[in-house]
């Protein structure tokens, strides 16, 4: 009986333990959708503006889908690149 009762509390300390890391974790990924759905509109206003720049669009719909292929395609770069970069020597992910 007591070693079931130690038990219990050594595994209520994991628990803890994982219930906290959890927790930050949480809070972390909230916070991080804060700070990329702020910048969210800065970085598209940004490129509107380099890519009217650059191709002198005047229609806002075009306008629009160049803008969010160009961020679409800068981004699928930077998860290339970043994937890459990450893999371990053995060429898995």
């Amino acid at each position: 009986m007591k070693r079931g009762i130690s038990n219990l509390f050594v595994e209520g300390e994991a628990f803890k333990k994982e219930f906290r890391r959890q927790a930050r974790m949480l809070i972390i990924i909230t916070l991080g959708f804060t700070i990329a759905f702020t910048w969210r509109q800065t970085v598209f206003d940004a490129s509107l503006g380099l890519v009217q720049f650059l191709t002198h669009v005047k229609n806002s719909i075009e306008l629009s889908i160049l803008t969010s292929s160009l961020i679409t395609l800068i981004s699928l770069i930077l998860i290339f690149i970043t994937a890459h970069w990450l893999k371990d020597g053995n060429g898995h992910f």
